[in-house]
């Protein structure tokens, strides 16, 4: 009697820790929702931007960092990608990371078809959506005049070819993401070059920077900003930009907020589109608008 009790006893445990093992792969599988494959798990990559290789047999690119958003493509083992940014994202008590690609060729994206005319954007801040409705998520933008590769036409909506400004998500562990080279260590018998670190001037010196910004005029204030808008180009003889930061277009209307300064960077290729301006900005008593020296354009999605 006592040996078959212990029998019993011994099912029972077994049983318990079989369930246990089933109900922990169940979770691993939720997890790994968008691979067609299991992935095994690795420490999430320290590059930010750069070039990717998929890993996932069958792999969703999402609209928004979110297992709940549309799929816009998939796709597949050794694929090519090209990481914008990295972002870490609490869903469902879970947190997952998640990298913005550029679309590939095969993804499907959508223009109101009255929004085009003779192949390009005819409004500015055009749409681009991941499917032929107002309903689906933008994943996006067009300039007016951008020229657009158009597939078919369906209905009230027109399919295109991706812009390189149209950008997807993806789990990031489906992704390798190539490492940033690094410095080569000096070889035995070499002496080491040891540079001293040079102090910087919160005040870029007039020599160094692309644009220099001299504040000997005490009618001029000088400070450092982070502004938000819409580039736009400047057709004034007397203007002191070619370039100008704009307000969101409402009722047709938008507002200069300021003129944008620089050498550098071509701000052609942003015109029109909703950019995060990092500068300096100085701003002379008794003109209308200030002018910021631009040190970095970002796009903001």
């Amino acid at each position: 009697m006592r040996k078959w009790t212990n029998l019993r006893n011994f099912r029972q445990q077994l049983l318990v820790l079989s369930t246990l093992a089933g109900t922990a792969l169940w979770i691993v599988s939720a997890v790994r929702a968008d691979s067609g494959g299991a992935v095994p798990p690795t420490a999430a990559p320290s590059v930010q931007m750069g070039r990717g290789t998929v890993k996932g047999q069958h792999s969703n690119v999402r609209s928004r960092p979110s297992l709940s958003s549309e799929v816009v493509t998939q796709l597949h083992k050794g694929e090519t990608v090209d990481v914008l940014e990295r972002k870490t994202v609490t869903e469902r008590e879970k947190s997952l990371d998640w990298l913005r690609i550029t679309l590939p060729t095969t993804a499907k994206c959508f223009v109101n078809a009255k929004r085009v005319t003779d192949g390009a954007a005819n409004v500015e801040n055009l749409n681009v959506r991941c499917g032929p409705g107002a309903n689906y998520r933008d994943i996006g933008k067009l300039s007016k005049g951008a020229r657009v590769e158009v597939v078919e036409k369906k209905g009230e909506w027109v399919q295109i070819r991706p812009t390189p400004d149209c950008s997807g998500w993806i789990a990031a562990e489906l992704v390798d993401v190539e490492a940033a080279p690094r410095a080569l260590a000096p070889s035995a018998g070499t002496p080491e070059i040891v540079t001293p670190p040079v102090a910087v001037s919160p005040t870029p010196a007039p020599s160094a920077p692309a644009v220099s910004i001299v504040n000997a005029d005490p009618d001029i204030l000088v400070t450092y900003v982070v502004k938000d808008g819409y580039v736009g180009a400047v057709n004034e003889p007397n203007a002191p930009a070619a370039f100008e930061l704009r307000t969101m277009e409402a009722d047709r209307l938008s507002f200069r907020i300021a003129y944008l300064e620089t050498s550098e960077t071509n701000l052609k290729r942003f015109e029109g589109k909703h950019v995060r301006i990092v500068g300096t900005q100085r701003w002379r008593k008794g003109e209308r608008y200030p002018v910021i020296a631009i040190e970095r354009v970002d796009m903001v999605w």
